[in-house]
């Protein structure tokens, strides 16, 4: 297995430690990444990957020659990359596809659309490299976007992020939830909205909402820099009604500590806070076009919304507002979607594709 940070507070890492976790009794790891977290699995070997991470471009550059070197000298009978790190790949995970994100990135700031300019042509190549025979992509959605941008043709399995549905659970009681909403720093007697994540994934629509709903008090919970937000919320006369937290190590309490969770965004390869939400029984208000929403029914376990539309946000959050008892419901709905698809569902389908992958090698 081949990834640049094996740590599960990442999300290709997080990916990488579920699967690890659970097959690690059918098959033996190798593990080459730059930095790890041990799994706390036995039989795992752990191999580094010299890297220079000055930054995105440069982590790519230079990882890519130390991983060819480090699988030369710790040959395995089956390489699996995550992303854009190994040119002797026999099975991919797509995470991302940078030519198709490239349109969402209009409101983007300049790093972030050169990086994904830069990056498309080696991603390109990474993709029509002659060994890599298998494809797994985390949603339909960014299977078909690697195939029309970058000219895949051969086979493609579609496998969803898995949830821990023990970490990420409903609300115990009345009692937990007052105790987490002091923590939080939040009112009691509102309609609690949450936001986590990347503050570009749908914070400024989020918070364009609030004029709109006096009833109602968002919770952020994003690492990213928030001055554009607050001064947003101060032009809007709505500062007063959010509470920027910051990062949290226990994303599972923030959850627990909301009525509902919105996520208007408008390009994501998956979105896992997604399925966490539903885990955490909450309705979901999210972007129609990202991966995780082809996980929501509308109306059933969760709501899809137009993110360039304001109306069709707004119309999702009355939905909820008029009708509580039916934002609980969908809750229910979204925890059994959630429970379904498991790390352990992942981790059975994955070792299918390695299976399937091994039986096409010729033998030694």
């Amino acid at each position: 297995m081949v990834v640049h940070d094996f740590d599960p507070n990442l999300g290709q890492g997080r990916y990488c430690h579920e699967l690890v976790k659970r097959l690690h009794t059918e098959l033996a790891f190798d593990i080459h990444a730059n930095t790890w977290t041990e799994a706390g699995v036995p039989g795992v070997r752990y191999l580094p990957v010299a890297a220079q991470r000055f930054n995105v471009i440069t982590t790519i550059s230079t990882f890519l020659p130390s991983a060819e070197r480090s699988l030369r000298k710790h040959p395995p009978a089956l390489i699996h990359a995550q992303g854009l790190s190994s040119w002797r790949a026999d099975i991919i995970t797509g995470h991302m596809c940078n030519g198709a994100r490239r349109q969402y990135l209009r409101h983007a700031g300049w790093r972030s659309r050169l990086f994904a300019s830069m990056v498309t042509p080696p991603e390109r190549a990474f993709y029509r490299q002659r060994r890599a025979r298998h494809l797994i992509a985390i949603a339909r959605s960014l299977g078909r976007e690697i195939q029309e941008q970058y000219g895949w043709n051969k086979t493609t399995h579609v496998i969803y992020h898995g949830t821990d549905s023990e970490r990420f659970r409903p609300v115990g009681s009345a009692e937990e939830r007052a105790q987490l909403q002091k923590r939080f720093k939040v009112p009691a007697d509102r309609w609690l909205w949450l936001f986590m994540g990347e503050a570009v994934k749908g914070l400024a629509a989020t918070i364009g909402q609030l004029p709109a709903f006096p009833e109602a008090h968002l919770l952020v919970v994003s690492r990213s820099q928030m001055v554009p937000y607050r001064e947003q919320a101060r032009a809007a006369g709505v500062l007063e009604r959010i509470t920027f937290h910051g990062f949290d190590p226990k994303p599972e309490e923030a959850f627990r500590t909301v009525d509902v969770f919105v996520y208007p965004n408008e390009y994501d390869p998956f979105g896992l806070v997604v399925t966490e939400a539903m885990a955490s029984g909450l309705a979901v208000v999210v972007g129609e076009s990202i991966g995780a929403a082809e996980l929501v029914e509308h109306q059933r376990n969760g709501l899809r919304c137009r993110v360039t539309d304001p109306e069709s946000i707004a119309g999702c959050l009355r939905h909820l507002a008029t009708l509580p008892d039916r934002g609980q419901a969908m809750g229910l709905k979204a925890r059994q979607t959630a429970q379904h698809y498991s790390w352990d569902l992942c981790a059975q389908e994955t070792l299918k594709v390695y299976r399937q992958a091994l039986s096409e090698k010729p033998s030694p």
